[in-house]
């Protein structure tokens, strides 16, 4: 074997291990690129199912208060009913539709998210 056909030799082993690199280096970041998405759309999914648990919690909450506000008015006041028109009364039902309807926002949002993924 001459030095050109050594050379030569050596050569195309580096231009295969090269292409093999680049191979392998493409199929990595396929993979990865894949595993980013898809661990940012678990992530987007689990914000939105915490978000609508504390949404759930909120009216809890409210609903709570106005139990206790008619709980007062009638037993303790001994009022003959409760006027939704009062200040009290009426933000605690304004903040009960509110976290409803973000419920629903979110849980839309989610739907469209498992819309994608069963498509995919």
């Amino acid at each position: 074997m001459t030095k050109e056909d050594l050379k030569e030799y050596v050569n195309k082993g580096v231009q295969a291990s090269k292409e093999a690199f680049d191979k392998a280096s493409k199929a990595s970041k396929e993979a990865f690129d894949k595993a980013g998405k898809a661990v940012s759309k678990f992530g987007d999914e689990s914000i939105l199912k915490i978000e609508i648990q504390q949404f759930k919690s909120q009216i809890k909450k409210n609903k709570a208060e106005l139990g206790e506000l008619a709980y007062k008015a009638f037993i303790e006041e001994g009022a003959d009913s409760l006027q939704k028109d009062t200040e009290t009364v009426a933000s605690l039902i304004e903040s009960i539709k509110k976290a409803q309807e973000e419920i629903k926002s979110r849980e839309e949002k989610l739907a469209t998210q498992e819309d994608t993924k069963t498509e995919a």
